[in-house]
C-alpha cells in the first residue's frame, strides 16, 4: 500500500513495516528526530532501521540524487541482502555496512559494581568551577526535596559570578507563562500578580517556597528566565490518547521532530510506568509518547533561547528523570544545536554515564505554606469545600462541607490557586480570615493555621 506519510496515524505507523522515500521525510522526523535517519550523501542510498515503536518491524529509507541514480543502482541492491546501509554512485557500490546487533544470550554472573574513591571527592564549589566552559548546564531535582533546590541556587550564584550573562530555563513554567515571567523579572509586577498570571499553582503542584529563592535571585540580577514546558493539557491528552488524539491546532504547538529511537530510555520509562499508580488503566505507548513530547518540547525551548541569545549561557532546572543519561532533554537539545553541556544531579545513583556530577547535599527542612486541611473543588469560578482532613483547622473554625469560599484575608477567591496564593503568605500559628457563603448567608471565620 502506498500512502502519503502525513496521513498516517500513530496506529498505522506502529503496525507497519515501512519503506520511506526521501531522507528528509516527515515520518522520519516524527520517529527519529533530525539527523539520526538521514542516509549518507551519495547518488543512491538505502538504509534499514529498527522501528522505534515496534521492535518486530523495520523501516527502510531510499534517497537518491536523480532518477538516473535510481535506475543504475536499484537492480543491484538485491545482491546486498545482509547489509543495513548501502550507497551507490552511478550504479557502483561505494558503501555497505551492517548495523551492530547482539548475538546469542549474554548474562553476567557477577555484576562489577561502581566504586567511589573518597580521596577524589570534590566540593560543590569545585563542581561549579568545572562548569565554567559549558554553554548549557542541566541541574536536576526531586521536585519536593528542598536541599536540591538549594544546590540549584548555589550553582546559579556560582555561574553568575563566573559570567553575569547566565539565563535560567525552568520546567516548572509553561510557555504561556513567559510574559508573566518577563514582567516579574523586570519588576513590572509583584509576586502575587506573577503567581496568579503565570498560573503557577494551577500548572505545578509543588510548594513555591522551593523555587522562590531562585526567582528572587534572577529578579535581583535581572537574569532572563525561560518557561520551557509545553501546555500540560496537551501532555495529559497525549498520555491518554496518543499524538493522534490532538486537534489540528494542538498539533501545531508540538515540535516537528520527535525522536523515539532510544530504546534504553524507553526501557527505563517502562519501569517507571509499571510502578505508576493506575498504570493498569493506561497505555504505555501513549505514556511513552507523552514523555518524549515533554522532553522534546523543553529541548526545543532551550534551543530557541541559545540560538537567539548566543551571548548567554543557560542553566536548565528540571526533574532528574528528564536529565539522567542525557536521554530526556540534553541529547535532544544537542541534536538541534551541537552545543556542549553538563548534567548535575543531586542524590542520584552512581551509575556510569548518568550525569557529569552528582552532589550529595545535607538534608534540609525548608519553609512550607500552611494548609486549611480541607479538600476543595472548583467550578464556574467558585471554590467549594468537599470534605475535611482529620482535625481540620478550617472545620474547627466553623466552616462546613458545601460552604463556598468567597475570600481569604479580603482577597477574592475564584479558584483554588487563589487559596494557595493566600496561604503562601501565611505562617503556621497565624490566623487567616475566611469569608464563605452557606446557602444564602455570607459568614466570616477566623482560621488558626497549622
Amino acid at each position: 500500500m502506498v500512502k502519503d506519510g502525513g496521513t498516517l496515524s500513530d496506529g498505522e505507523l506502529r503496525a507497519a513495516t515501512l519503506l520511506v522515500l526521501g531522507g528528509d521525510h516527515p515520518v522520519l522526523h516524527r520517529l527519529y528526530g533530525e539527523g539520526k535517519a538521514e542516509p549518507v550523501g551519495r547518488g543512491f542510498n538505502l538504509m534499514v532501521l529498527k522501528h522505534p515503536w515496534n521492535p518486530g518491524k523495520s523501516i527502510g529509507i531510499i534517497a537518491a540524487r536523480s532518477a538516473q541514480e535510481v535506475a543504475a543502482a536499484f537492480p543491484k541492491i538485491f545482491h546486498y541482502g545482509k547489509y543495513s546501509t548501502l550507497a551507490f554512485e552511478n550504479g557502483r557500490n561505494v558503501a555497505a555496512t551492517v548495523a551492530a546487533s547482539a548475538q546469542g544470550m549474554r548474562k553476567s554472573l557477577i555484576k562489577d559494581p561502581p566504586a567511589v574513591v573518597p580521596s577524589t571527592l570534590q566540593s560543590l564549589s569545585a563542581v561549579i568551577e568545572n562548569l565554567a566552559k559549558k554553554k548549557i548546564i542541566y541541574v536536576g531535582e526531586e521536585h519536593d526535596t528542598y536541599s536540591h533546590h538549594q544546590v540549584q541556587l548555589e550553582i546559579l550564584r556560582g555561574l553568575h559570578r563566573q559570567d553575569p550573562k547566565i539565563a535560567v530555563g525552568m520546567e516548572m513554567f509553561e510557555r504561556s507563562a513567559q510574559k508573566a515571567l518577563d514582567d516579574y523579572i523586570a519588576g513590572a509586577i509583584g509576586e502575587r500578580a506573577f503567581l496568579k498570571r503565570s498560573e503557577y499553582f494551577k500548572r505545578w503542584s509543588y510548594d513555591y517556597h522551593h523555587y522562590k529563592p531562585i526567582l528572587d535571585f534572577a529578579r535581583e540580577k535581572r537574569l532572563p528566565v525561560m518557561a520551557l514546558n509545553i501546555s500540560s493539557d496537551i501532555i495529559r491528552k497525549v498520555g491518554k490518547g496518543g499524538v493522534d488524539s490532538l486537534s489540528k491546532q494542538e498539533s501545531q504547538e508540538i515540535p516537528r521532530e520527535l525522536d523515539f529511537s532510544d530504546q534504553e530510555y524507553r526501557a527505563r520509562l517502562k519501569n517507571v510506568f509499571i510502578v505508576h499508580p493506575g498504570n493498569e488503566k493506561q497505555n504505555f505507548d501513549f505514556f511513552h509518547q507523552a514523555q518524549i513530547l515533554w522532553d522534546e518540547s523543553m529541548a526545543e525551548s532551550v534551543d530557541r533561547f541559545v540560538k537567539t541569545n548566543p551571548e548567554f549561557r543557560i542553566m536548565v532546572l528540571a526533574g532528574a528523570g528528564h536529565l539522567q543519561y542525557g536521554a530526556g532533554i540534553p541529547k535532544r537539545s544537542l541534536r538541534r544545536n551541537g552545543l556542549d553541556y553538563a548534567i548535575v544531579l543531586s542524590d542520584g545513583e552512581i551509575n556510569k554515564g548518568i550525569a557529569d556530577f552528582i552532589v550529595f547535599p545535607e538534608a534540609l527542612n525548608g519553609p512550607s505554606a500552611p494548609l486549611l486541611m480541607a479538600w476543595l473543588t472548583e467550578s464556574d469560578r467558585s471554590v467549594r469545600i468537599a470534605r475535611f482532613a482529620k482535625d481540620s483547622v478550617a472545620e474547627k473554625a466553623g466552616l462546613k462541607v458545601d460552604d463556598t469560599l468567597l475570600s481569604l484575608d479580603d482577597s477574592p477567591v475564584s479558584g483554588i490557586d487563589d487559596v494557595r496564593i493566600a496561604l503562601f503568605y501565611k505562617q503556621a500559628g497565624e490566623t487567616i480570615k475566611a469569608r464563605a457563603r452557606r446557602g444564602k448567608e455570607e459568614l466570616e471565620f477566623s482560621v488558626k493555621l497549622q
